[in-house]
């Protein structure tokens, strides 16, 4: 792949030990985040753009400074009490930003994106490996 892969929200927990992981394996990688959960140490193995997703200015600036050939989308806002205490800041992160970053996959032709989810709706798993077939939880 020529270009690099673009980790948004690498800067959190799970975004930096993949943004590890693709840097060990050669891969060019790019580090997008608003580090209002993230930390800039996490980010060692990359370049890091601090900006943020609701901020069109910002994303068009990652896209238009580095040659983005996927992305990995790791800013999703994800506890299940804040975000029923709080639905509207979850809405405007999870629906809203990330709809953001779809029109600028569209606008500068990336056509690869992998959105990292949740496992809550999965409850306690019922397996050592959890996949979209498991059985979700129902409230």
């Amino acid at each position: 792949m020529v270009g690099c892969i673009a980790i948004i929200g690498g800067a959190g927990y799970i975004g930096s030990h993949v943004n590890l992981c693709l840097t060990k394996r050669g891969y060019q990688t790019i580090v997008f985040d608003n580090l209002s959960k993230g930390n800039k140490e996490a980010c060692l193995n990359s370049d890091l753009l601090v900006g943020d997703l609701a901020n069109e200015g910002d994303v068009n600036a990652l896209f238009s400074s580095y040659p983005i050939k996927a992305v990995i989308h790791f800013a999703g806002f994800t506890d299940v009490g804040e975000s029923v205490a709080n639905p509207a800041s979850y809405y405007q992160n999870n629906v809203i930003n990330t709809l953001n970053l779809l029109n600028a996959l569209v606008k500068y032709d990336v056509k690869h994106f992998l959105f990292s989810s949740s496992a809550a709706i999965f409850g306690m798993p019922l397996d050592d490996f959890i996949d979209e077939l498991h059985p979700k939880k129902s409230h």
